[in-house]
């Protein structure tokens, strides 16, 4: 057999097994083995279809998908993780939260926190080209990510990732505004800790611009069969660097153009 020759898909009750780790460890907030012990680490497809098996469990449970984020959309954090191309995850009702919230430590495991342009649809995206896209969008907003894993630490490849929801476990909203002609390549981030700036970025650091990233995201949902509606938030990837999410100081991300969103976590 070639060296790159595809491996045969795990056993389903392998994907079973896999699914009912995951969801326990959900539901009891705490870390698991990683996915990767149990499926091939570049297997991207049984991946998206332990995640679809939690969205599942999730609606089953009473919750709604409201939206869908990108993940790896920075060159050097896809380089890191052995990757060529993003991944996504699945934005329920009970995740979005509003400028600032204050979290619960005990409802996560290990949290990290990033900033990125939130971008609500008007009308169902049945494409992927630009112009669409753009006529498609309603409003954008400056936004954090909550990034939080099922994991003992942060190791994870391809296929951890996919699989636990692309490490999404809520965004927080800032104050919205019709998009109208904002250049999201050129807007600029300031995020800081109590005051301080901790990370930067630019639009063009997410894939050239956003919009990029929802291209792909458009196109993946379309192949998938289950295309971007109206009325879903889309978190198109984070415009500086992922950093933890400590309990007790006060993050706020300016984004140019769009406002300032704030959150924070109560102290232990």
């Amino acid at each position: 057999m070639r060296e790159n020759a595809k491996k045969a898909p795990p056993a389903p009750e392998v994907l079973d097994k896999v699914t009912d780790l995951l969801w326990e460890a959900n539901l009891q907030v705490k870390p698991m083995p990683f996915v990767r012990e149990f499926i091939a680490e570049d297997d991207t497809d049984s991946a998206y279809e332990i995640q679809r098996r939690i969205n599942a469990r999730k609606i089953a449970a009473g919750r709604t998908r409201v939206g869908r984020k990108v993940g790896l959309t920075n060159p050097m954090v896809q380089k890191a993780a052995g990757v060529s191309e993003p991944d996504y995850g699945t934005i329920m009702d009970d995740m979005v939260f509003h400028d600032g919230v204050v979290f619960d430590p005990k409802k996560y495991v290990a949290p990290k926190i990033e900033s990125e342009v939130a971008i609500g649809l008007a009308k169902d995206l049945h494409s992927w080209d630009i112009p669409a896209i753009e006529d498609a969008i309603d409003w954008v907003a400056p936004s954090f990510e909550l990034v939080d894993f099922h994991y003992e630490y942060y190791g994870m490849k391809i296929a951890d990732t996919i699989a636990d929801n692309a490490g999404c476990a809520g965004i927080i909203l800032g104050p919205e505004q019709k998009y109208g002609d904002i250049d999201l390549s050129q807007v600029t981030l300031s995020l800081t800790r109590d005051g301080e700036e901790i990370t930067s970025g630019v639009g063009s650091n997410v894939m050239g611009n956003p919009l990029n990233a929802v291209a792909w995201l458009a196109k993946t949902a379309i192949e998938q069969d289950i295309p971007l509606q109206a009325g879903e938030v889309l978190l198109p990837g984070s415009i500086g660097m992922i950093m933890w999410f400590d309990y007790g100081p006060t993050y706020a991300a300016h984004i140019s153009g769009l406002g300032t969103v704030t959150a924070r976590f109560e102290v232990e």
